[in-house]
């Protein structure tokens, strides 16, 4: 039970963070003040240049959303390594 509410909680967090990350960057990446690659760096940390990237493009978002955190993928990625933990423990 425990390890299928991991599964599913985790996945659900890393894809919202995913979606949050694309709303939050595709402007940056469509002004081309950033790469994909160079983007791709602010899913999982929070770099000065993420920061910078992200302070040119707020005032025009159209969704006046609240900037990405990239501590939420890593929220679903340790829930997703919990899954398997309880997993592999539960087959032992």
């Amino acid at each position: 039970m425990a390890t299928r509410f991991l599964v599913a909680s985790g996945a659900l967090i890393v894809l919202f963070s995913v979606g949050w990350w694309w709303v939050t960057y595709r402007d940056v990446i469509g002004y081309d003040y950033m790469s994909l690659p160079d983007a791709g760096v602010c899913l999982v940390s929070n770099t000065d240049i993420c920061q910078l990237a992200r302070s040119l493009c707020s005032s025009a978002h159209p969704l006046a959303i609240i900037a990405y955190w990239s501590a939420s993928i890593w929220i679903g990625v340790a829930a997703l390594c919990g899954s398997l933990v309880t997993g592999t423990a539960r087959n032992a």
